[in-house]
């Protein structure tokens, strides 16, 4: 209007001044206000009348839906208290898959007093107010098409929106990303949105260049308490210090048949850890890792080790897997034989003993091998029906006593 009369007065004159020529620019101005209001842009915004300061967290949540945004719908969520986001991708917009999420959100926090929203079909449908007041919960919604009165999530929107659209990772992950970051940024009263909300600072990326306090304490006391326990004179303590290539038993835990030893022989390789050890099960067996509780000490290794155990390798040279049964190289290796296990030995020695007998330049005569194979299956029958407790040594090269 002001540019119009300014114009005007490079045109018109009236030799009349004073007060005509001020109704007349009155009255020009009323004329033309009528018709330039129609068609006028936006009025001058007031000032911001801010939402009041919820006396408690999670008393009042903001919601919007961010409609077709990089070909999802996302469900956006701010707490007004701590400004505690929470961001959901959804296929749907519609009451069912909105309550559905809130309800989702709501079960570690529990329900809020108040839900401010817009007007969208979503919000404003029967079933969505039928589940705020089953809920106890006051649904409010601003004017249509005046985005300001929900300024607190339509800021939100803005805010993950870009991040979103910068990274090179897949939306979702991108969006885990960007909600941990912004619950761990302080606010301006100093303090993170998580910190507000859950009384306690969330652990981020960030926080691994600095080291934690908890950590370093935990760290102390565990070198005092194994002071301690190293300084005490307990028996115990000593019968479970384990060392380098001590000799144990190990507890088995694979398939074994109901006579099978659970305590195999086995080696002490190194410790794994404060209460873990690394074990070489004898002869040759695999590594296992085991608690020193599934360990026992064995005493008398060089007097029990199993005598055939040079000649397992050749029998049976299949490999064993890390939980694989040790039976298969040496059953009874290093512990308390039996009378049975003698007799598989024996046909093990008998084997061994043709094998090198083979290699041999000199050929028996067919009198000498008729009379050693009727030696040996002597020798076996009288293994088989003995019961006693006398250990029987055997020939390498004759299989005689």
């Amino acid at each position: 209007m002001q540019r119009m009369k300014q114009l005007a007065c490079t045109a018109v004159y009236w030799p009349t001044a004073g007060i005509g020529t001020r109704k007349s620019w009155t009255l020009s101005s009323h004329l033309l206000s009528n018709l330039c209001r129609k068609h006028q842009g936006k009025t001058l915004k007031d000032p911001v009348h801010p939402w009041m300061l919820p006396e408690k967290p999670w008393s009042r949540v903001h919601i919007d839906h961010a409609v077709n945004f990089m070909g999802h719908n996302w469900l956006v969520l701010i707490e007004a208290y701590s400004k505690y986001p929470i961001i959901h991708q959804t296929t749907s917009t519609s009451s069912k898959a909105t309550i559905q999420l809130l309800e989702e959100d709501f079960a570690p926090f529990g329900f809020p007093h108040t839900i401010v929203s817009d007007n969208a079909t979503s919000f404003s449908s029967d079933e969505f107010q039928s589940w705020c007041q089953e809920h106890g919960i006051t649904h409010l919604a601003g004017a249509s098409y005046h985005s300001a009165t929900n300024g607190a999530v339509e800021r939100l929107v803005q805010s993950f929106k870009k991040p979103l659209r910068k990274s090179s990772l897949l939306p979702k992950s991108a969006l885990q990303g960007f909600l941990m970051m912004y619950r761990r940024t302080p606010l301006a009263s100093g303090l993170s949105p998580s910190e507000i909300l859950n009384g306690r600072q969330i652990r981020s990326l960030i926080d691994i260049l600095k080291p934690s306090p908890v950590h370093i304490a935990q760290g102390r006391i565990s070198q005092t308490t194994r002071a301690e326990t190293t300084s005490s004179s307990s028996v115990a303590k000593v019968l479970h210090s384990y060392k380098a290539s001590t000799p144990v038993y190990v507890a088995y835990y694979g398939p074994r048949n109901d006579k099978d030893p659970r305590w195999v022989p086995a080696i002490v390789k190194k410790p794994s850890g404060a209460r873990t050890i690394l074990v070489h099960v004898c002869p040759r067996g695999p590594v296992w890792k085991r608690h020193i509780e599934q360990l026992r000490p064995r005493y008398g290794a060089d007097q029990d080790a199993d005598p055939g155990g040079g000649y397992h390798s050749k029998v049976n040279n299949s490999p064993t897997s890390p939980e694989s049964s040790p039976f298969s190289r040496s059953r009874f290796d290093g512990a308390t034989t039996s009378p049975d296990s003698w007799t598989s030995r024996a046909n093990v020695t008998m084997a061994s003993t043709d094998n090198i007998r083979s290699r041999q330049p000199r050929r028996s005569s067919p009198e000498e091998t008729q009379g050693n194979s009727g030696r040996r299956s002597q020798l076996v029958g009288d293994l088989r029906s003995w019961r006693g407790g006398v250990m029987c040594l055997f020939c390498p090269y004759t299989g005689a006593l």
